[in-house]
């Protein structure tokens, strides 16, 4: 591997994070294989928290671990795509459905985080874009009500902010995204959970198909 990686401290969380952070954006791509020793000296640790850290990212489907190949970045497949948008859908749904049952009104921070996409999309600063997407969603799981659902969906986000990196660039990102929050956070507010399921299904089912249509034209490969 010839990625430069910042030196660390060796304390596990920030291990974990910077070694999640170099899979999600791509510096270690799908099928890259993590050689434990160029890792130890990339980030300036020993070989015992490198091990945790990296039996915590196999816990997260980042990683493979096998006696004879070692560790590797756990290649992403057109299937990893459809089963994770199809979990999304299921536990957002199910959420939106909640919140909207409380009349849960998320359209003031839905607008900040919008406002502050559009600015980071002007600056092409990807990883933060990706970040508020993440909040918008966290944030709509969190107005069901429901802790259970909260800690499913979290438990994908590490897949799911892969899979985005893998696929979306400024060029290609979706100009409609923070419309369509906007329209979900205007329906759910109003107690129209049907509405908002149904902007939902459209949203995610559009990145879903652009994403797969990039996987096939690449040979299955992000």
């Amino acid at each position: 591997m010839t990625a430069a990686a910042p030196r660390l401290e060796p304390r596990s969380e920030t291990l974990v994070d910077a070694l999640r952070e170099s899979i999600l954006t791509g510096r270690y791509a799908p099928g890259t294989r993590l050689v434990q020793e160029d890792l130890a000296e990339a980030f300036g640790v020993s070989r015992i928290p490198l091990r945790e850290a990296l039996r915590r990212l196999e816990g997260e489907g980042l990683v493979v671990i096998s006696p004879n190949r070692g560790a590797i970045v756990r290649p992403l497949a057109p299937k990893d795509v459809v089963d994770l948008y199809d979990l999304r859908l299921a536990l957002e749904t199910l959420a939106i459905r909640r919140a909207a049952e409380r009349y849960a009104d998320l359209r003031e921070s839905t607008k900040t985080l919008a406002a502050q996409a559009r600015r980071a999309i002007a600056a092409r600063a990807m990883p933060t874009i990706f970040g508020l997407d993440r909040d918008f969603h966290a944030e709509l799981a969190a107005a069901s009500d429901n802790p259970h659902l909260v800690a499913a969906l979290g438990g994908q986000w590490s897949q799911i902010m892969r899979v985005m990196h893998a696929y979306f660039q400024v060029a290609n990102y979706p100009a409609a995204v923070w419309h369509d929050h906007e329209a979900i956070a205007d329906a759910v507010a109003h107690g129209e959970g049907d509405a908002a399921v149904a902007r939902l299904t459209t949203h995610l089912s559009e990145s879903r198909d652009a994403i797969l249509a990039h996987l096939r034209s690449n040979g299955g490969r992000a």
